[in-house]
């Protein structure tokens, strides 16, 4: 399960701009936590003077999230932009597109969402007539990441406007009808949180927020009744907890340091 939430206020920028106290008052909402008065006050101090643990800050279109100890996350594509140009430029395959089978028109369900990464890359594969579903069990990652998703300025904006972004764990899901309508080819699992390329991402300040839970037989189980196609679970190519689930095979990198398992579904096509 996701860590709890951390005492958490939200502020505008040092000088407030136009439009910033909508997307404050909208976020507030949305995390259910209060909102603070800038008084041209830096975010340490505000922090500290409201009992705070972190702190999220609009500044114009971006989001900021800082915490006790200075440390500032603010969202971007990061190693997925790489990834695509690999394919797209140079023609590599992408590892995670062999290992889930991506075609053009898939729907994707991410089960762990995380910053997205995987699924920037799955949303790229799909195309527009494909779609990718996240989830994410922690609230605070699902809001940074579905506002950057949303407006962050690329020329993979199609890609990045083409997920959808849902709040909460996957175990929530497996017998809801609804959710599975009309239904996804793959689903995917990375119980990891990717580690994004570059200091200036601050990872270090999410990672309390973070869901690690593995899935397990159970899990795997639920999944495979849903998935059109097949389900696939990365991890480290020799975690004994991955190779207890007895996949039906692998896709491994070149360094084999990192692995998929894949399942295949009785409905596969």
């Amino acid at each position: 399960m996701s860590n709890p939430q951390p005492r958490l206020a939200v502020t505008t920028g040092r000088v407030e701009r136009e439009g910033q106290r909508a997307l404050v008052e909208h976020l507030a909402a949305e995390l259910g936590v209060p909102i603070v008065e800038r008084r041209e006050r830096s975010t340490l101090r505000i922090i500290e003077a409201e009992g705070l643990e972190a702190l999220v800050v609009v500044n114009n279109e971006r989001l900021h999230y800082i915490d006790s100890t200075g440390e500032t996350f603010f969202w971007h594509p990061n190693m997925a932009v790489v990834r695509i140009g690999a394919v797209r430029v140079h023609g590599r395959e992408d590892l995670l597109a062999r290992a889930c089978d991506l075609r053009p028109g898939d729907r994707v369900l991410d089960a762990t969402l995380g910053l997205g990464a995987d699924a920037i890359v799955a949303s790229w594969h799909v195309g527009p007539s494909g779609a990718v579903v996240g989830l994410e069990a922690s609230p605070v990652i699902a809001c940074l990441v579905r506002h950057g998703l949303a407006t962050y300025e690329h020329r993979l904006a199609p890609v990045l406007r083409n997920i959808s972004v849902i709040t909460g764990n996957h175990t929530g899901v497996w017998h809801d009808d609804a959710f599975f309508e009309p239904g996804f080819e793959v689903i995917y699992f990375d119980p990891m949180f990717e580690q994004p390329i570059g200091s200036s991402s601050g990872l270090a300040g999410l990672r309390p927020l973070a869901c690690y839970d593995r899935p397990d037989a159970d899990v795997l189980a639920a999944a495979r009744a849903r998935a059109k196609r097949r389900v696939v679970v990365k991890g480290r190519a020799f975690d004994p907890w991955l190779r207890a689930l007895q996949p039906d095979h692998w896709v491994q990198g070149r360094h084999r340091r990192l692995a998929y398992a894949v399942f295949e579904t009785d409905r596969g096509e």
